[in-house]
């Protein structure tokens, strides 16, 4: 029985139970339309590819050569590194210390978690300036810690 077609002692509960049904079948169809049209889209994206897919025979072998000239290309650097590393000391001392400041940097960073987390653990969070190599720094810590893992929180 419909809205209209009750009488007008109907109790309310009638009415919300009728309301409930007829939000209940609005959002059934509204649903059913959405996975018709996205299934539509879907099927002509598909056949969009297809057509997309036959490319002419030209625009083929270019981007094959294009493939093979970037293939010839890392080949080359790659054999040029090597000689580098075998044949130039300097190029050898540059990378060992380029290793070794990555190294000092990484202590260096861990030195400064560590006393931040110190201080953050003792005084609660920080949250200040602090002048060091001519330069201002902010300096911010926060209590909560949030672990994500492939996008998700981790509890």
């Amino acid at each position: 029985m419909s809205d209209e077609a009750k009488p007008a002692d109907a109790g309310q509960t009638g009415k919300a139970t009728s309301n409930f049904v007829s939000n209940s079948q609005i959002f059934q169809q509204a649903i059913a339309k959405l996975e018709d049209k996205q299934s539509e889209l879907k099927e002509l994206k598909s056949l969009m590819k297809d057509i997309e897919a036959d490319v002419p025979m030209e625009l083929e072998e270019i981007t094959l050569s294009l493939k093979d000239l970037k293939k010839q290309a890392k080949d080359l650097k790659d054999e040029h590194i090597r000689t580098l590393l075998e044949d130039n000391v300097e190029y050898v001392e540059y990378r060992e210390q380029i290793q070794d400041a990555k190294e000092e940097m990484a202590q260096a960073k861990l030195e400064l978690f560590t006393a931040a987390a110190n201080q953050s653990r003792e005084k609660g969070d920080i949250d200040q300036t602090v002048q060091a190599g001519g330069a201002a720094h902010r300096l911010q810590t926060q209590r909560e810690v949030v672990v994500y893992l492939n996008g998700k929180v981790v509890k």
